[in-house]
């Protein structure tokens, strides 16, 4: 889903609306930020770790990276795909409780350390 420098199609960003919280809008601004991030379109362990990393600049989060990276990579693949992210994001920062309490990542993004 929209690897790559590629723009979403019409289908998968409706796919995305009925899936998460995030409008038309938020879903095509954060998958150009995303494509930005990781052009690939696929962020992999090592890569989201080192992101992490930017967050908690005097230790090492790394084992607890590692866990919300698994928690993300639904699949199992061994990467976040746009999908993965974008509805782990919406979990984590519009979701219910009992939403966030099934995904088990309440919390442990850091966009949703700002939610608390």
């Amino acid at each position: 889903m929209g690897k790559g420098n590629s723009k979403l199609t019409a289908g998968e960003i409706r796919e995305l609306q009925a899936c998460t919280y995030f409008d038309k809008k938020e879903i095509q601004q954060w998958h150009k930020d995303f494509i930005k991030d990781c052009p690939s379109g696929i962020l992999r362990k090592q890569e989201f770790q080192t992101i992490y990393q930017q967050f908690f600049p005097h230790g090492n989060p790394s084992k607890f990276a590692g866990f919300v990276f698994n928690v993300f990579d639904t699949d199992k693949d061994g990467f976040i795909s746009f999908k993965e992210f974008i509805i782990a994001l919406s979990i984590t920062s519009r979701g219910t409780l009992n939403e966030k309490l099934d995904c088990k990542c309440f919390a442990l993004t850091p966009a949703s350390l700002f939610l608390l």
